[in-house]
């Protein structure tokens, strides 16, 4: 009960972390395209786009620091786990500095790649003279936070998370009723995350590790094993960055910068559901691997058939709910400037049906070592995504980059995904649908149907009344399948988790 007690509380911080910088991003998306206009705002983003795609330079070695952090941990070697934080903090530091040069030379040439207007062009070198002084502190800095997460200390690091959402909404309210540029937005984000990275270190530091943290260090055994880890999961990660965020240079190469303001509501809404799908399967991943570290295997199998349960009738009728709540909610939200974002946002999102059902299995297979093959599945996912993606756009715009990103993932990762978790787990097909997914199907059935009666008896017509909607729909739905998709021994199991 120690370890259920354990993951419900750090479910629960990571939850609390998570929602509220959802709810105050939803609130600045708007406000913030409101005062900066499409182009900009779409300049910004594509700028953070490539930010984000240099992480690709990070190699996989997140994931590793998180696992073998927990891993070690839960073998009780804390001299181990003292030589993975500190070869990954001295790697990260080679980074870091790459990636500000990287950067800067951008600055240079952004206009050569996108068609930006010429009183723009000083504000998208701005921003990226703004990213490359923050990198060399952002990369090393980030290590502690990963490593706080393989020590599965999720009340520090939802406090330091809710405090930084908070504070960065504030200055962009502050930055844009004064008509200031949107660099000090960029610029205020690192300097309020910088500091929530010098916080991690002293956590670690003072309070986790028996040794100091060595730089520099670069111990031959230790990046062997780190790197040995974590170059299928960086290959698997550089998968993501194509089915994922190269969408934002197709659409801004091939339709226009402002339609990737278009799509990026689309992508805000796809985003925040994953990011709610990880309330639970991030904390969950620690755990996995200490289990592994202990040797708790047929507890991993236990969790995993009960996780997939109970997370599919937790989040999937969320997905449902999204879907049909779709277009009230951008309207409302976004304005009827945003109407063209309606569809491929709903077809972006119905992945996330099927995403669901991996999400705990995927998790164990990463905590398990099972890294190539899941490289392997993601190969040919983004090979596809990328290929339909630079079709479709062509005759579909926006909707057709949808597409290309969506279907892939529902035709291929899905059931090479799962027949990879019923191999490792020895699991067949009929056992895992009956003990996970059976009992949910109704479940899903009652939102769908729920969300179309609510908007034909009382059509929402502000953004407040839409969100009161989907979470009515949603308590219905929820209490529907307490009481109809769980045992009586789940019940009471679920009980003891929320008590915690």
């Amino acid at each position: 009960m120690s370890r259920i007690k354990s993951i419900s509380k750090n479910i629960k911080y990571n939850a609390a972390s998570k929602i509220i910088t959802l709810i105050i991003n939803f609130a600045l998306l708007p406000f913030i395209i409101s005062h900066t206009g499409k182009e900009i705002y779409g300049i910004y983003i594509l700028v953070t786009t490539i930010t984000g795609f240099l992480g690709i330079m990070d190699f996989g070695v997140t994931g590793a620091v998180i696992k073998y952090t927990a891993e070690f941990s839960g073998k009780g070697d804390s001299k181990r786990v003292n030589e993975v934080i500190s070869a990954s903090f001295s790697f990260y530091m080679i980074i870091g500095i790459i990636a500000a040069v990287i950067l800067l030379i951008l600055s240079f040439y952004f206009d050569m790649f996108f068609n930006v207007g010429r009183a723009n062009k000083e504000i998208a070198t701005q921003l990226f003279w703004v990213a490359a002084g923050a990198s060399v502190f952002i990369w090393p800095g980030r290590n502690f936070e990963w490593a706080l997460y393989g020590f599965q200390q999720y009340k520090w690091l939802a406090i330091s998370n809710i405090v930084t959402a908070v504070l960065t909404g504030v200055s962009a309210y502050l930055i844009f009723t004064n008509d200031l540029s949107i660099v000090y937005y960029l610029a205020v984000s690192y300097v309020f995350t910088i500091p929530r990275y010098a916080i991690a270190y002293i956590i670690i530091s003072g309070h986790l590790l028996r040794q100091k943290v060595v730089f520099p260090y670069f111990n031959g055994d230790t990046l062997k094993m780190i790197f040995g880890f974590s170059f299928y999961a960086f290959l698997t990660t550089l998968g993501s960055i194509l089915i994922f965020q190269l969408d934002d240079f197709i659409v801004g190469a091939f339709v226009s910068v402002s339609a990737v303001s278009l799509y990026n509501v689309g992508y805000n809404l796809q985003n925040a559901l994953r990011a709610t799908n990880s309330l639970i399967g991030g904390p969950l991943f620690p755990a996995y691997a200490d289990m592994e570290g202990r040797g708790e295997y047929d507890k991993q199998k236990m969790m995993l058939l009960k996780g997939t349960k109970y997370l599919t009738m937790i989040f999937t009728p969320m997905v449902v709910i999204t879907i049909f709540f779709a277009a009230p909610l951008i309207k409302n939200w976004m304005g009827n400037g945003f109407v063209d974002s309606i569809l491929p946002a709903q077809v972006l999102i119905s992945f996330w049906i099927f995403n669901s059902i991996l999400e705990v299995g995927t998790g164990m297979l990463t905590a398990k070592g099972y890294v190539k093959v899941i490289f392997k599945i993601w190969v040919i996912n983004a090979f596809i995504n990328l290929s339909l993606s630079l079709i479709l756009v062509k005759y579909l715009g926006i909707l057709g980059v949808a597409l290309g990103t969506t279907i892939p993932m529902i035709l291929i990762n899905f059931p090479l995904s799962l027949y990879q978790i019923l191999k490792v787990f020895n699991i067949t097909l009929k056992e895992y649908f009956n003990l996970t997914i059976k009992s949910n199907l109704m479940i899903y059935l009652l939102a769908a149907i729920l969300s179309i009666l609510f908007q034909k008896t009382l059509l929402p017509t502000n953004v407040w009344m839409v969100f009161l909607e989907m979470g009515v729909v949603y308590l219905l739905t929820l209490v529907a399948g307490y009481r109809w998709a769980l045992l009586v021994k789940e019940r009471q199991e679920l009980q003891a988790i929320v008590r915690f």
